[in-house]
Formats: structure tokens, C-alpha cells, sequence
């Protein structure tokens, strides 16, 4: 078991210029904005529906998840930010929750108004399309979070009847051999079975939960390894009906821990890997040879320079190596799902390429795919566009926002690791961490430590795009894995300064990249450019190699073209705001034979 964790998000608090007034922004406008969308949609009445019996649903199979999953993210929000408004319109909803529940635990409103005798997909049902157990896994993750923000338990006694249920159900023999459909339960139960072992010694709303249900924590963590242990063995259950689903769509191809490509689509496939990185936290599963390995077919081979992943659009999934086309699918889902899973590989061990990958996909894929006004969303992220493209105030399919919601408010909690004797800087977002033995802060650069008289291991990230990193205007003496590593007593009295210079850069992709031979992309930080119609006559340039192109204050990048023209790039997550224009990431470059040694930074600074 890995002795690394994450703070609470209750124990970091933001400072930080850029990313408390966008949380602030998402909580306050997004959070109504998705909840009265999902009412409109009709996701709160298939509750009714599945209470009165009544053979009716709107939307999707998954539309329990996306509500469960938007009640999650609301809840971490609710956990620093006390909103006596939403949390009542959150008690409403959970009341007729509690009502569609079964007597046995099963809540999937689809299957239950739909085809009560196809659970689990049994029956001549389809275990992909009816997402029982994804919507399961995500009340289980709602009840949690809903429990640690407000301290009730009714959302979580709903999902321990639910959790109960399939863990009677679902195993080996004489239980039975299903395996979910979507991923995401794995790692709910993972999260299920912490809190109990966890929390339950100094909760008394958990004992009594454990003494009314006969949990033993255990249960939860098991059945998880089976999901995972019994990947491609189908004895006894019935594959896709629909062809388009073959077991590599759902990673159900290959036991996990033999499992060495990405394959499938790209959210199932993310959210089966961040749950198993949680069970090998957990257990010696076995698995870290396969996720070693599957970090690196994502992120080397099958990852675009946006930190988007997913190039298929016929299965919003993977394709081949090196088949990265700028107009591929690239769904927010996926990009959020990819930061989930560069978290939870930080805690098996601590490496800077996890949080390399966490900032390119949070900064680029994750930030565009909603607009300014936090009410309008891109499924896709492309990287061109002729015009056409625009952001959708809402979508027969509404994936992304629930995901998004996820990501945003828990993003304070991945800014700092710890362990009993070591803590980790991993983002340089302006923050105060304080737990029991450390207290954490740091403000532009400065970086202040109290490790109360204890000697602990300091590491600090050095950024795949910095150059000149040093800490008090030196050099780090000692660097491990992509962090400067310092060890002492830390006192307040004594910060640190880090610093380091972010040049514009052109970085070229991986010569068997086909669609972006002879290109440049324009990156500065964690950020891509873009070039719009907007700004830009053309946005199929060819830039100049002379002059430099210049960072200006408004954070667009400036310079010239080969024919002597201005032209204006700005970062990719701010493109689509101003109208749909035309769009482009990746730019011819001028006397690309005599720039050759770019191709020899792109190893080091992009993984694609």
C-alpha cells in the first residue's frame, strides 16, 4: 500500500490570480447553469419514473451518472464554499433519489423503466449501452463526496445499498463474471473502501452505516481487483450485441495486468487506468507493468500536443500509433479523464512527467472545451477548424459539463503531495496547504515550509517547458525524476524562491506523425497557441523563421509570416469566444531543413 496521498480540498485554500476567480466563475455560474439544464432534460423525473413503476426515460443511459457525477462536483465546491441554497436543491434531489432505489440497492433508472430483467446486461441486454454499473460507480463517488462536504449520510447510505448489492452479485464464483461496461466503479469502490477503513474510526455516522449494513471495507476493494483480474475472460456473460463494441472498446480484451496498449475509447479507457492505479495504491495488484506501459502508448504515441486523446471519431476512442490528425475527436471527457489518471500515477511514485501531462491536457483540452462565460461547451477539441465549429449551450449527449465540474473542484487537491516524510510541489499555483504535520504556501515563486521540526524530503517540479530553473538563484543541487529534491527541518522563516524563464517556442512533432510533417506548433508555458480568423487573413500560415516571435502583455504571441505579414496567435483554450472563425494550431515553417534541431528538443519538452 502507497503511504502517498493528496490533501483534502478543504485543507488548501487558492490564492492564485488566474485560478480563484475561474473557480469562482465555474461555481457560481456553470454549477446552476448544469443543474437546471439536467432538470430541463428531464434526468431528475426518470427518478419519478423509476419510483411509480412508469415505463418511460429522457436521455441517455448514463443520464443517473451525469446527474450523480454534477453532485460530486458540486459537493467538493460545497466542501470549501458553503451555499445553504444548493445544498438544499441537492437534499431535494437526493429525497427522490432514495425513492427510485430498489429494495435490493439497484438504481439505473433505464434499466429499471426500460428492461428490469436485463440488469448487469443479462438477458439479451448490452452491459456497454445500459451503463448500469457506471451509474452505480458514480452514485457511489456522489454519496462520498456528498457525505464529506456536508456530513449527511443519506446520499451515502443510498450508495452503500447500491455498492452492497453488487458486491453480493458481482465476483468469482459462485458469484457472477460481469465487468463494467463504462469504467469508473473500479475507482469508486476504491474511494468507498478508504473511507470506511479510513474515516470510520473517528466517525460515529460511519459505524452505524457499517453496523446497518454489515459492511466489512474489504468487500469494496475486492470487487474492484475483479474488474480488473477478470478482463477478458467472458465465461458466463454475454459480449456487445452491438458490433461497433468489441471487448478492446471497453478494455475487456485482456486481463488488465496483461493489458500493454491503449485501446478502445478514450474515457473508458482513462477512467479503467485511474482506477487501477488506485487499486495497485491499495494492493500489489500486479498492474504497474501494464500502467507503465500504457502511460506510455498514451502519452508518447497517442496523444496530441493539446493533452488531447481520442483520435477516432466513430468510437471516440484511440487509433493506431502516430495517427494524430488535427481534425481528430479529442472529447473534453477524455482530456478530463487523462488528468485523473496523471494524478493518481503521481501517487505511486513521484515523477514530473505525470504532472507534465496533468498541466498539457488541464491547460489546453480541458480550459477550451468551455467558454468565457462558463455556459457553453466543446465535446470536441479539435485542432482546426474552417469556421464552422462553436461551442454548444447544451447536447443530447451532456458528457462533458459533469466531468468538467469533477476536475474543477477538486483541482486544489493536486497541487500538493504528501507522505509521513516528504511533500511535493507538483503545480505552481498560488496556495496555502496546511495538514496536522506541514504547512505549505506559495506566492509568485516564493515558497514557504514549516515542517514542524521534522527533517522531511522536499520536492519540487521542474516543468517540461522551463528553462533556467533554480531555487534561491541556484542551480538545484540534487534533481530526481523531473523535481529539484531539497532535505532539512523547514521553518517559515526561510522560503525558498523558485524561478525559472518560459522562451516561445516552436515545437515540432515526431517525424512519423504524418498530418504535421514540416510544421511547427507555438507553445509558451503549459500553453499552445492558436492562430484565428479573427486576428489572422489567413490561418494556414507559413511562419518566418526571423524574426523571433514576441510574448506580448496580453499573453498573445506576435510575428511574421513568410511573406512579410503580421500575424497574432493566442492561446488555444481562448479560441471560439469571440464568434467561429477559422482556427489553427499546427503552421508550416519557413527553411524547416535547416531547423532540424527542434525535432531533438521535442523528446524532452512533448511526449506525442
Amino acid at each position: 500500500m502507497t503511504n502517498r496521498s493528496r490533501p483534502s480540498i478543504t485543507q488548501v485554500t487558492l490564492t492564485d490570480t488566474f485560478w480563484k476567480p475561474y473557480l469562482e466563475k465555474i461555481r457560481t455560474c456553470m454549477v446552476p447553469n448544469v443543474l437546471d439544464k439536467l432538470e430541463e432534460s428531464g434526468y431528475l423525473e426518470n427518478f419519478r419514473f423509476a419510483a411509480a413503476g412508469i415505463k418511460e426515460h429522457k436521455g441517455p443511459p448514463f443520464s443517473d451518472g451525469l446527474f450523480f457525477e454534477t453532485i460530486r462536483g458540486i459537493s467538493d465546491f460545497l466542501a470549501v464554499y458553503p451555499d445553504p441554497a444548493i445544498e438544499a436543491r441537492l437534499d431535494g434531489y437526493i429525497g427522490q433519489i432514495a425513492a427510485a432505489q430498489g429494495e435490493d440497492g439497484f438504481l439505473c433508472t433505464q434499466t429499471q423503466c426500460c428492461y428490469p430483467d436485463r440488469r448487469w446486461g443479462e438477458n439479451g441486454g448490452d452491459i456497454i449501452i445500459q451503463h448500469d454499473l457506471y451509474d452505480q460507480g458514480a452514485l457511489i463517488e456522489a454519496g462520498i463526496h456528498h457525505y464529506r462536504a456536508t456530513g449527511k449520510t443519506a446520499l451515502l447510505e443510498i450508495a452503500v445499498r447500491s455498492a452492497g448489492l453488487i458486491c453480493r452479485y458481482i465476483g468469482c464464483p459462485p458469484k457472477a463474471n460481469r465487468v463494467p461496461g463504462h469504467s469508473l466503479p473500479e475507482e469508486a469502490m476504491v474511494k468507498l473502501y478508504r473511507l470506511f477503513r479510513d474515516e470510520s474510526k473517528r466517525d460515529r455516522n460511519l459505524v452505524l452505516l457499517m453496523e446497518r449494513y454489515d459492511i466489512r471495507p474489504e468487500q469494496y476493494l475486492d470487487v474492484a481487483r475483479f474488474w480488473y483480474d477478470n478482463r477478458g475472460n467472458h465465461q458466463g456473460r454475454t459480449l456487445s450485441w452491438d458490433k461497433r463494441f468489441p471487448p478492446p472498446y471497453n478494455q475487456d480484451h485482456l486481463p488488465f495486468a496483461e493489458q500493454r496498449e491503449a485501446m478502445g475509447h478514450a474515457v473508458r479507457a482513462t477512467l479503467c487506468y485511474t482506477g487501477a492505479a488506485a487499486v495497485q495504491q491499495e494492493l500489489d495488484a500486479g498492474y504497474r507493468e501494464a500502467l507503465d506501459a500504457l502511460w506510455d502508448s498514451v502519452t508518447l504515441r497517442k496523444m496530441h500536443i493539446s493533452g488531447g486523446i481520442g483520435t477516432r471519431h466513430d468510437i471516440e476512442g484511440f487509433d493506431v500509433d502516430y495517427n494524430l490528425p488535427n481534425n481528430a475527436y479529442l472529447e473534453t471527457c477524455a482530456g478530463v479523464g487523462l488528468a485523473f489518471w496523471s494524478g493518481e500515477m503521481a501517487l505511486l511514485r513521484p515523477d514530473g512527467m505525470y504532472f507534465d501531462c496533468f498541466e498539457r491536457a488541464l491547460y489546453n483540452n480541458v480550459l477550451a472545451s468551455v467558454g468565457e462565460d462558463g455556459k457553453k461547451y466543446f465535446y470536441q477539441n479539435p485542432l482546426v477548424s474552417d469556421g464552422s465549429v462553436a461551442r454548444w449551450d447544451w447536447h443530447g449527449c451532456p458528457c462533458c459539463p459533469p466531468m468538467l465540474l469533477k476536475l474543477f473542484s477538486s483541482l486544489p487537491a493536486y497541487i500538493y503531495t504528501m507522505a509521513p516524510d516528504a511533500a511535493e510541489v507538483n503545480l505552481y499555483i498560488d496556495s496555502k496547504c496546511t495538514t496536522g504535520e506541514l504547512t505549505l504556501s506559495q506566492k509568485n515563486g516564493r515558497i514557504t515550509v514549516d515542517s514542524h521540526g521534522r527533517e522531511i524530503t522536499l520536492r519540487l517540479r521542474i516543468p517540461e517547458y522551463a528553462e533556467n530553473f533554480t531555487v534561491d538563484g541556484k542551480a538545484p543541487e540534487r534533481e530526481e525524476a523531473g523535481y529539484a529534491v531539497l532535505t532539512g527541518v523547514f521553518t517559515p522563516d526561510k522560503p525558498f524562491l523558485v524561478q525559472y524563464t518560459l522562451p516561445v517556442r516552436r515545437i515540432c512533432a515526431h517525424p512519423a506523425v504524418e498530418a504535421d510533417r514540416a510544421c511547427v506548433a507555438v507553445t509558451h508555458g503549459p500553453f499552445v497557441y492558436c492562430a484565428e480568423g479573427c486576428d489572422n487573413a489567413d490561418v494556414n500560415l507559413t511562419l518566418a523563421a526571423c524574426p523571433e516571435l514576441v510574448l506580448q502583455d496580453d499573453r498573445t504571441i506576435t510575428g511574421k509570416t513568410v511573406d512579410g505579414a503580421c500575424c497574432r496567435l493566442i492561446p488555444y483554450y481562448r479560441w471560439n469566444n469571440r464568434g467561429a472563425h477559422p482556427m489553427q494550431v499546427w503552421f508550416r515553417q519557413e527553411n524547416w531543413q535547416e531547423q532540424q534541431d527542434w525535432e531533438g528538443k521535442l523528446y524532452d519538452l512533448y511526449r506525442g
